[in-house]
C-alpha cells in the first residue's frame, strides 16, 4: 500500500487505500445497502412468525417457485423447521430473511428484489421464479443471484419470460461469482442485458472475465445510457479488456467504476486514461492491485491535468492501492485528482 505520505497531504481519502467498508463488502460479497431488520421482526428463533408482517401471497407464491425450484436454496431455508410447518413459516418475512435481507420490500410492502447475495447457495433453474413474477404481477428492481451460480442461459430464458415492464423495473442486477467466464455465458449476459433498458447498476466481480469477454461486453455497455455503477474486481481483464472498457468510457455515463485485480498494467491505464479524456460523468474509479506502476499513474494525471486546463474534471475519487507507485508519482496523482482543494498556482508546482 502507499504510505500515507504520498498521499495524506496532497489527496486525503481520494487517492490510496480503499475504505474499510469497500475493503469489507469487496471480500463479502455484500454490495447492496441492505437495511437492517427491525428488532421486532426476529426472536431469538430466528422464525417466529410476524405479527402484521406477512407477506403479500403474490410475493410467496413467487419465492416458492425459486426456493421449491432449487434444492440447494431449499434446504437453506428449511434447516431447522418441521416441515409440515413450513407452508405456514414461509408466509412470514421472518422466514425469509432471517439469514439476511433475502426478501427487499418497499415502503409501502411490496416485493421489490431478492438478495442471494453471500447467502451461499446454488441456483439451478430460476425459469419458475421468473414465470411466477410475470403471473403474478410482480415487477423487482434488484435481483441479486451473487455467489449462486446460476447459469445464464438459464437467467436468460427466465428474463424473456418478464413483460417490458417487469424488464424496465430492474435497476440493478448482482450476478458477481457466477462463473461466467469459464463457462462461457458471455453471450447469454449480453443478450439479457440488452432486455433490461433501465438497469442502474451491474455487478460481475469474480466471474473469470477475461479481456475478450469485455471485448464482447464492450457495445452492450457502451449503448447502456442508464448503467451508473459497474463492478468488476478480481477478473483477469488485462490490457485487452482494459482497452474494451475504455472505449466503454468514451461513450457510456457510468459514473462508478470498479476494476481492482485485474491485472491492467501500465498499458492498461493508459487506455483508461485515453477513454477519460472526453469522459463527462466518471466520478469515482477503483484500480486496486492492478501494476500500472508509475507509467500508468502518470497518464492518467496527464489525463485530470488537461481536463482541469479545459474546467471539466469530474473525477474525485481515484483508489490506486498495491499498485507499485512511487510516493513522486502517487502525489502527482494526488493532487491531480484533488485539485478543488488545492491553492491556485500550486498545482501545476509538482
Amino acid at each position: 500500500p502507499l504510505c500515507t505520505a504520498c498521499y495524506d497531504q496532497a489527496s486525503k481519502c481520494f487517492i490510496g487505500i480503499a475504505p474499510m467498508k469497500h475493503q469489507i463488502e469487496h471480500k463479502m460479497g455484500l454490495i447492496l445497502p441492505y437495511a437492517p431488520m427491525r428488532s421486532d421482526d426476529t426472536k431469538n428463533d430466528g422464525i417466529a412468525a410476524f405479527s402484521g408482517n406477512d407477506l403479500q401471497p403474490s410475493a410467496v407464491n413467487a419465492l416458492r417457485s425459486l426456493r421449491d425450484n432449487n434444492p440447494s436454496l431449499q434446504r437453506k431455508m428449511c434447516h431447522g423447521i418441521n416441515s409440515e410447518l413450513t407452508s405456514s413459516k414461509d408466509q412470514s418475512i421472518s422466514y425469509w430473511n432471517r439469514y439476511q435481507e433475502l426478501v427487499i420490500i418497499s415502503g409501502d410492502n411490496n416485493f421489490v428484489g431478492v438478495n442471494l447475495g453471500g447467502l451461499m447457495v446454488r441456483l439451478v433453474n430460476v425459469i419458475p421464479f421468473f414465470q411466477a413474477l410475470e403471473e403474478e404481477h410482480i415487477a423487482l428492481e434488484t435481483v441479486n443471484f451473487g455467489g449462486s451460480d446460476v447459469g445464464m442461459d438459464n437467467l436468460l430464458q427466465g428474463m424473456k419470460i418478464l413483460s417490458s415492464e417487469a424488464k424496465s423495473s430492474i435497476n440493478g442486477l448482482y450476478l458477481s461469482g457466477c462463473g461466467i467466464g469459464c463457462r462461457k455465458g458471455t453471450s447469454y449476459l449480453i443478450e439479457a442485458l440488452q432486455i433490461l433498458p433501465n438497469l442502474n447498476a451491474l455487478d460481475l466481480r469474480y466471474n473469470d472475465l477475461e479481456g475478450k469477454d469485455m471485448v464482447d461486453l464492450e457495445t452492450v455497455l457502451s449503448s447502456a445510457s442508464n448503467l451508473q455503477i459497474l463492478h468488476l474486481e478480481g477478473n483477469t481483464l488485462r490490457c485487452e479488456g482494459a482497452k474494451a472498457l475504455g472505449k466503454t468510457l468514451t461513450n457510456s455515463n457510468l459514473v462508478e467504476l470498479y476494476l481492482g485485480a485485474n491485472q491492467i498494467g501500465s498499458d492498461g491505464a493508459k487506455s483508461l486514461a485515453n477513454g477519460l479524456t472526453n469522459n463527462g460523468h466518471l466520478e469515482k474509479l477503483y484500480l486496486e492491485g492492478n501494476s500500472i506502476g508509475d507509467e500508468g499513474a502518470n497518464a492518467l494525471r496527464n489525463v485530470l491535468m488537461d481536463q482541469i486546463s479545459r474546467r471539466c474534471k469530474v473525477l474525485r475519487n481515484l483508489y490506486v492501492d498495491n499498485n507499485g507507485l512511487r510516493k513522486e508519482a502517487a502525489t502527482a496523482l494526488g493532487r491531480a485528482v484533488n485539485s478543488e482543494s488545492m491553492i491556485e498556482g500550486s498545482l501545476f508546482d509538482v
